[in-house]
């Protein structure tokens, strides 16, 4: 009885330990993550909802790196004259390369909608914008979204104002990133169980 009890115990230490480290290998990389410029591929795609965002994906556009532009999770009260005022984008750019997701409103439903638009467009590569501490989630349901198209990420880092152990300190970056990092857990968890439940019932 006693050595069931010890192992149980002893089981839970190790995973709280591995959530502990995990959690701190998480922040680490949501704060200091950096990348090399993606390579061009068909089509760019920019998930809304972090600051600088929409801007990385508008310069990536005019650098040429995609043919054509996916605003995913736009706000319904924004409209596309709205969106665009505070871009220099001309009218034509806009009416041929950027088209406009307002489907979509939590990255399950993002990846959703972009697998959707690839597919209507023939592209086989795409580069994805979003915040440093998102993209590891976002890939992960892209690729479960779209299992043939290739995936490129484009890291939008946060503010480095801030020293790095100021940030450390916030409570508001801490508890984001936290947020983020369990629903990182869900999402890789959730993945493993369909697979699971997909191979036992084959």
């Amino acid at each position: 009885m006693r050595k069931g009890v010890f192992a149980l115990f002893f089981a839970a230490f190790i995973g709280l330990c591995a959530l502990l480290i995990g959690w701190a290998i998480f922040i680490a990389y949501a704060l200091t993550a950096d990348e090399t410029p993606p390579e061009p591929a068909d089509a760019i795609v920019v998930v809304t909802g972090g600051a600088g965002r929409l801007e990385r994906a508008i310069e990536l556009l005019k650098e040429d790196k995609g043919h054509k532009l996916l605003i995913s999770g736009v706000h319904y009260r924004n409209t596309d004259r709205t969106l665009f005022a505070r871009f220099d984008l001309d009218e034509e750019t806009i009416n041929c390369c950027v088209d406009l997701d307002r489907e979509a409103l939590n990255t399950v439903a993002n990846a959703t909608q972009t697998a959707i638009w690839a597919k209507e467009n023939n592209f086989k590569s795409l580069i994805i914008v979003t915040s440093a501490y998102h993209m590891p989630r976002t890939l992960l349901e892209m690729r479960r979204a779209a299992p043939d198209v290739s995936f490129q990420s484009d890291l939008v880092a946060g503010s480095t104002k801030q020293p790095l152990l100021s940030r450390l300190i916030n409570w508001n970056t801490v508890h984001l990133l936290t947020k983020e990092y369990f629903k990182l857990l869900a999402a890789v968890l959730h993945g493993t169980t369909e697979r699971l439940l997909s191979h036992r019932g084959q």
